[in-house]
């Protein structure tokens, strides 16, 4: 990355030995790249957000962004996005995972609308497991969201489980979409724990259901007002299909303690798939609407890969 400059990377130029390709995303915490190894392959580039206009990243980020890439390094979930590159010295410090071509559970929601029951154990299942692979590394995640899981055809990947962790939620620049997920304790800046991203994976699933937070009235009123709601556990569960109560209720519990581990949900998620032994990947489990969103996401987004090249 050109030590003199600190806004976007443009295509052609590099961070680190990756050529940038594309833009993928920009966000309160950073932005993400498309770019393409020296021996060829497709990675996604992760670039945490300089304070100032210089690009200038706060020293107690870059030491929190290192711990948390070292962690990351750890993670070997079948459904997580490797890391296989980082530099948390660089000037703008960076991070690169596997590229998945896959839309998130966001945008799959925002067209195609919730996901009936059956798809929605699919997608807890791999999610619980990717859960159970960062906290078996030492690490939390902090920001589980619909926008930080991608949906392949052969399940979710849940992404951004280091550089997420290099911001505070509650700085001014965090989105109120992490807000909407996280779990109380999280938005009164109270320390995080493996029983926090359980609360956000229930708020993730009750989207997904429902196609809205769990909390009542998130995205009205004022950035304050729904920053007091998500503190004070203002929930409201309308919607949720009875089929669903005794998987997502649990974790959106208040207290902490009486959420149920991980492995604990996909034991309860798994006897769901266990009952379906041929049943395999999307198309197997989610209405076809998703299934063509998906592959359709997938070959635009391989097209515009090998067309950047």
């Amino acid at each position: 990355m050109p030590e003199q400059w600190a806004g976007p990377v443009r295509p052609g130029e590099r961070i680190g030995p990756y050529t940038v390709l594309a833009e993928l995303a920009s966000g309160g915490m950073g932005r993400v790249y498309l770019a393409r190894s020296p021996g060829g392959r497709t990675v996604a580039v992760k670039t945490l957000l300089a304070s100032d206009d210089e690009g200038v990243v706060p020293e107690a980020d870059r030491r929190r962004f290192a711990r948390e890439v070292a962690l990351a390094r750890r993670v070997r979930g079948v459904y997580t996005a490797s890391v296989v590159d980082a530099d948390a010295e660089a000037r703008v410090p960076w991070m690169a995972t596997e590229y998945v071509p896959a839309p998130s559970l966001q945008a799959l929601v925002a067209s195609q609308g919730p996901l009936p029951p059956e798809g929605l154990h699919w997608v807890a299942a791999g999610m619980t497991e990717a859960l159970v692979s960062i906290h078996d590394a030492g690490l939390v995640h902090r920001d589980v969201k619909p926008s930080n899981v991608l949906l392949p055809e052969d399940g979710p990947r849940l992404i951004d489980f280091g550089i997420s962790q290099a911001a505070d939620l509650t700085r001014t620049r965090a989105a109120l979409g992490t807000i909407a997920f996280a779990a109380p304790e999280q938005a009164r800046g109270e320390p995080t724990t493996p029983a926090s991203d359980v609360f956000s994976l229930g708020a993730t699933l009750f989207y997904l259901a429902t196609g809205r937070s769990p909390y009542r009235d998130m995205g009205q009123g004022t950035a304050m007002e729904q920053l007091v709601r998500a503190t004070e556990g203002d929930l409201d569960l309308a919607g949720l299909p009875p089929g669903l109560d005794a998987l997502v209720r649990p974790s959106l519990s208040l207290d902490p303690a009486a959420r149920p581990e991980p492995r604990e949900l996909l034991t309860r998620v798994g006897a769901v798939i266990a009952a379906r032994p041929g049943a395999g990947g999307a198309s197997d489990w989610l209405p076809p609407g998703w299934s063509t969103a998906i592959e359709q996401h997938r070959r635009r987004r391989t097209e515009e890969a090998d067309a950047a090249q």
